[in-house]
């Protein structure tokens, strides 16, 4: 793949490796290293030596984009639409920079939890009220004081949690947890937010995954996000996955999940912000179809068949948070959660959007488009 920032990229391999000694001639997953820890970046990929049994070898390499190089205090953040593309490489520390803002300017909302914690089953993250808290003062002002029930389950103890969601909030689609949250012992790691109109909320989370995701208070923080979501637009999630009209689409209600749950939980480090939303978004920095007429094509309502047969499920979280991304950059994160209040007098998308941002969608969405591809290192 060729990419604009070949000779970007080249520099900075050259400058990593007169700081950090290379265990080999040119990193490679999988390839011999001779210390841990030590790290290279090759063609925009950043590997580190890390330990497999009794071997040294290259890790995975984690895509590294062409901002993330510059020192955050030189990155110009854009103001709007209009000089998007001009500051792209500023959209990452000004939606960063603004959400902390927010965070440290805000007091926490009363939320108490109600555990309810299968029979074998113990939290991963011990502290969930601390990344619901740092999520209801990054949305000060959308979350209200409530009870919220917290059910924690593993593959054990799954089809008693199908009976607990039941019993907690009937009728609200308790299969979720067999059929999608844990379906598999292997793939027993989902989690999710439900509401029943009358001010009972849920989050149900798979509990026991041990990866930097289910101990580091993300999937926490991502759950709450849609919690103030519904509280915001006061209706449970659409069955039907993919029509909506006024619900936001998809790629909006995970997006902003996606990024609040690394704001929030990385408030106080752009550099652990940054590491976190790239080693999710990985897939988009590897495929070279995203550039900015597929990224385009890719934010639609109502999506039609030819459009699930181009697009990956996933995609809704990395490239909708990219999304959310930029116009928290532009206007900081209540804007976004706007939107869900505008939603509830059953405005439509594009309608809520033109309100909040004062420009239409079809004019934004391009422009848009073409500055996630840029950060991507893309036309």
């Amino acid at each position: 793949m060729k990419r604009k920032f070949t000779l970007t990229f080249g520099f900075i391999f050259i400058f990593t490796s007169l700081l950090t000694p290379l265990s080999s001639a040119a990193a490679k997953a999988g390839a011999k290293c001779t210390k841990v820890n030590t790290t290279s970046t090759v063609l925009g990929f950043k590997y580190t030596c890390i330990k497999s049994g009794k071997k040294l070898i290259w890790s995975k390499g984690v895509a590294v984009s062409p901002v993330e190089n510059l020192p955050a205090a030189t990155l110009q953040g854009p103001t709007s639409f209009d000089d998007l593309i001009q500051n792209y490489q500023g959209i990452s520390y000004a939606a960063w920079s603004k959400s902390r803002e927010k965070i440290l300017k805000s007091t926490k909302t009363d939320i108490k939890l109600k555990f309810v914690m299968g029979p074998t089953s113990q939290l991963t993250y011990k502290d969930p009220l601390t990344a619901i808290n740092l999520v209801s003062r990054l949305y000060a002002g959308y979350a209200y004081a409530s009870e919220i029930y917290y059910m924690g389950f593993n593959y054990e103890d799954r089809n008693w949690a199908v009976d607990q969601m039941e019993s907690i909030l009937p009728n609200s689609g308790s299969g979720w947890i067999t059929d999608v949250a844990c379906n598999t012992k292997q793939t027993c790691w989902g989690g999710g937010a439900f509401y029943n109109g009358t001010d009972r909320f849920l989050i149900v989370l798979a509990v026991g995954n041990l990866d930097i995701g289910h101990t580091s208070g993300t999937v926490e923080a991502h759950e709450f996000t849609h919690i103030v979501q519904q509280m915001s637009i006061k209706k449970n999630r659409p069955a039907q996955a993919f029509l909506y009209d006024p619900w936001p689409p998809t790629w909006y209600w995970e997006g902003q999940a996606h990024f609040s749950q690394h704001a929030a939980i990385y408030f106080e480090s752009y550099e652990s912000y940054m590491n976190a939303r790239r080693n999710t978004s990985q897939d988009l920095y590897r495929n070279s179809a995203f550039n900015s007429e597929h990224i385009r094509k890719y934010f639609v309502f109502n999506a039609p068949e030819d459009w699930q047969n181009n697009y990956q499920r996933w995609q809704q979280y990395d490239l909708g948070a990219m999304f959310v991304e930029v116009l928290t950059a532009i206007k900081g994160p209540d804007a976004t959660m706007q939107m869900w209040k505008l939603a509830k007098d059953g405005i439509k998308f594009e309608e809520a959007f033109e309100t909040v941002y004062g420009t239409p969608y079809s004019k934004a969405l391009p422009i848009m488009a073409k500055a996630i591809a840029l950060q991507l290192g893309r036309n």
